[in-house]
């Protein structure tokens, strides 16, 4: 991600100018039933040691700087991340045959903190339970906005389900470069790139698709 920030610099010509600004290492788990149906998606965010170090030192957590958690102290971190306003997507989007499905607002949420970074963990459900085969079904991470960098840096679980494989995929980084390139060329030297950054996050989307076999 390094060589993305510094080529946003580079095109702006701004110093200050860098995105992404939060950098997010993902694992993407899907829950199926007996029926081959995805019923829940389980999110796991871990977050850059900057970030990290940011948000427990605001929240007052690990006084001592030990690296380590009190009960308590883990208890008053969960949700910190989970207070979504409403048009937020939880940069979790689900889609099948090209049509996106509608995943619930998060719920069972978790977080600890290891190795100087925050892990927060939640689960989002389907409305109805969503058939995969033939499939795939795809559950990708981004932010539109391109200010988190989301990667999916675990292998993809699958919980439940019969004869079902779960592969990620990475997008292709010259062409969302080129992308966020010319998307950025378009703003003149007065304007505030970085109040109003163009939506280019979705072409450094990662994803999971899940395929299965007849159930």
């Amino acid at each position: 991600m390094a060589r993305i920030v510094a080529l946003v610099g580079g095109v702006t010509g701004g110093a200050a100018l860098a995105h992404p600004h939060v950098f997010i290492d993902t694992k993407v788990e899907v829950i199926l039933n007996d029926r081959n149906e995805a019923t829940a998606v389980r999110v796991s965010w871990t977050y850059d040691d900057l970030y990290s170090l940011f948000v427990v030192g605001d929240m007052g957590l690990d006084p001592d700087w030990d690296g380590k958690l009190t009960g308590e102290e883990e208890a008053r971190l969960a949700g910190f991340d989970m207070n979504w306003i409403p048009e937020f997507q939880g940069d979790t989007y689900a889609l099948i045959d090209d049509r996106e499905l509608t995943l619930s607002r998060p719920t069972e949420w978790s977080a600890s903190y290891a190795d100087g970074k925050i892990t927060s963990v939640h689960l989002r459900s389907f409305d109805v339970p969503v058939p995969v085969a033939p499939g795939p079904l795809l559950v990708q991470v981004y932010d539109p906005g391109f200010y988190t960098a989301y990667t999916i840096a675990f292998d993809p679980v699958l919980t439940g389900g019969t004869g079902c494989s779960a592969v990620a995929y990475g997008p292709d980084p010259d062409a969302a470069d080129e992308a966020l390139k010319a998307a950025l060329a378009e703003y003149s030297a007065s304007e505030d790139v970085e109040a109003d950054f163009p939506a280019v996050g979705k072409n450094y989307a990662e994803e999971v698709r899940v395929t299965c076999g007849a159930p």
